[in-house]
């Protein structure tokens, strides 16, 4: 091809001519070649699925990463670039899933642990091809032919080498954290797992206004709002912000504290008995909607930053079990956690004072818990 060919080449003509001379010249070993035995950068790269076709995300990212190990190249470092493939998760389970039209846990072991893993196994490089052919036409230099997966045993005995390592140090402890979950699964979901496509849909929910009777009172409560009232009966303490002021209501017979007018049938503002600076309530016990332990740090006031008045009446209800503020609440107060849910997102039956929801999930116990509330 002579220069005026050259000239009149297309951008993608000409991006097409040098990848041939890479490849045709091997540019990507001589370069690794180049620098043997010389000192290493070592590059590890996030390996990503191959049950699906790479997007503009993996291209971006992909570009990123092709930038980082070009530049330490250039700085005289030998820098190999493996690619790597990500055998686990979710991503493969439900494709196979769907190919052997099953679904959830309890499908996969009565279907078979071992037959399932050796279709996922299968499964797991479907585009494996196709990824090759996109990350090569972007430029990357990257080692296809030696790539590792997260499904050969030596990677995963590395993985257990660097934990036991870890443990030897005294670095491995045993605690609990709050985690997106996937009741369908039974398993625990990372961010990037909901982060992907079609994660989430609208729903519409009941909210509820709730009042916490004062301990030894029956005639004075705290009112709270919740949208989410399946979690009330995992409740162990109510929060203020020790800032804000909260106002005594009085509403008929009742005296009703609340940061925020509370809602009145009659449609008028109620007479405010009382002021108080948050900080005043901290430490005041009250009786919850269901009382599922006797633990004594339970069912009290307790100062939270967090709460505001934008929404709500500026008290809130916490249950360690659901929920990152909360549950870092409870460990800040010492509050007992109640995870009043199973794997599949129902209620445990052990706690008999929720017995009439025993089973059910959380969306269909809402409503059954508010009939309840109002009945009593």
């Amino acid at each position: 091809m002579n220069e005026e060919q050259k000239k009149q080449l297309s951008l993608s003509e000409r991006e097409e001519e040098i990848l041939e001379f890479w490849e045709k010249n091997k540019i990507f070993k001589k370069s690794i070649q180049q620098k043997k035995g010389g000192k290493k950068f070592v590059f590890y790269d996030g390996p990503p699925f191959a049950t699906g076709l790479p997007h503009y995300g993996h291209i971006l990212a992909s570009t990123i990463k092709d930038v980082v190990p070009r530049y330490w190249a250039m700085k005289g470092f030998r820098v190999d670039r493996r690619w790597g493939w990500d055998c686990h998760g979710l991503p493969v389970e439900n494709l196979v899933e769907q190919e052997l039209n099953i679904s959830g846990k309890k499908a996969i072991e009565k279907f078979g642990i071992r037959k399932f893993n050796e279709t996922a196994r299968s499964k797991v490089l479907t585009y494996a091809a196709e990824w090759q052919k996109i990350v090569k036409r972007i430029g990357r230099f990257v080692d296809f032919e030696n790539s590792y997966k997260t499904m050969d045993a030596t990677y995963m005995e590395s993985v257990w080498w660097a934990f036991s390592e870890l443990h030897k140090k005294g670095l491995v402890y045993e605690d609990n954290r709050i985690s997106l979950f996937c009741p369908r699964c039974e398993t625990p979901l990372s961010n990037f797992e909901i982060a992907m496509d079609n994660s989430y849909r609208d729903q519409e929910d009941e909210s509820v206004y709730v009042r916490f009777f004062l301990k030894d009172k029956k005639d004075e409560c705290f009112l709270i709002w919740t949208t989410t009232p399946w979690t009330l009966p995992g409740n162990t303490a109510i929060a203020v912000n020790p800032k804000i002021e909260y106002k005594k209501y009085k509403i008929g017979e009742e005296y009703v504290w609340s940061a925020a007018p509370p809602p009145n049938k009659q449609g008028e503002e109620p007479a405010v008995i009382e002021k108080r600076l948050g900080k005043s309530l901290l430490g005041l016990k009250y009786n919850p909607p269901f009382r599922l332990t006797n633990d004594e740090n339970a069912y009290r006031v307790v100062p939270a930053d967090f709460v505001n008045i934008e929404e709500g009446t500026g008290f809130v209800h916490i249950a360690p079990a659901f929920g990152e503020e909360d549950f870092e609440l409870g460990k800040k107060e010492n509050l007992p956690t109640l995870n009043t849910l199973d794997e599949e997102g129902r209620f445990n039956r052990r706690f008999s004072d929720v017995g009439f929801i025993g089973g059910e999930k959380t969306n269909e116990a809402n409503s059954l818990i508010i009939k309840y509330l109002e009945k009593g």
